[in-house]
């Protein structure tokens, strides 16, 4: 049971890793959804709505006004698509090294985010050589911050639910 456990967290950590890299290899033309939301909703609606919100990325303040509402939504959409894919591969990671490492929370965390580092550096190694797309290391703390995000979730969800197991064991156990 257990040896199937770690290879079906393997399988999944890995197979969403493949998707990762293959979203990657992507043009940026071909990820594009500026066709889309103009489509559907018109660039002055979109600026009133964003007005005023500028992040900061890299040395840059990206905002409505200095990309275009369009540009801007995006922008928004594509970090946080970083968040979501390195949120999931964090607590599959975890997952992966809780079922073969089991209770050694540290080692879990290290490995966990050791692992999902290298991940987000050669993902944005390979965005950097792509003719089409340019790879940020802004975008690899971006990573990091999503990941994170995943392995703590990772982390307290498998153990809390070891914990409360437990605790039905030897409640059990003491009625006997």
């Amino acid at each position: 049971m257990r040896n199937k456990r770690i290879l079906y967290y393997l399988f999944l950590a890995f197979g969403w890793t493949v998707i990762l890299f293959y979203l990657s290899s992507m043009s940026y033309a071909e990820q594009d959804i500026r066709p889309y939301l103009k489509m559907f909703v018109a660039e002055e609606h979109i600026a009133a709505v964003l007005a005023g919100v500028e992040i900061p990325y890299g040395n840059n303040k990206m905002s409505v006004d200095n990309m275009g509402a369009y540009q801007f939504v995006d922008f928004l959409f594509r970090k946080g698509a970083h968040l979501f894919f390195y949120s999931v591969l964090g607590y599959l990671l975890v997952r992966y090294f809780s079922s073969s490492l089991g209770e050694k929370y540290w080692r879990v965390f290290i490995f966990s985010f050791s692992i999902l580092l290298v991940i987000a550096m050669l993902d944005e190694f390979l965005q950097f050589h792509h003719p089409d797309r340019s790879g940020h290391w802004a975008d690899v703390g971006l990573d990091a911050m999503g990941g994170l995000k995943g392995i703590i979730t990772g982390l307290l969800s498998t153990y809390i639910k070891k914990d409360k197991k437990e605790g039905k064991q030897k409640s059990a156990d003491s009625s006997i």
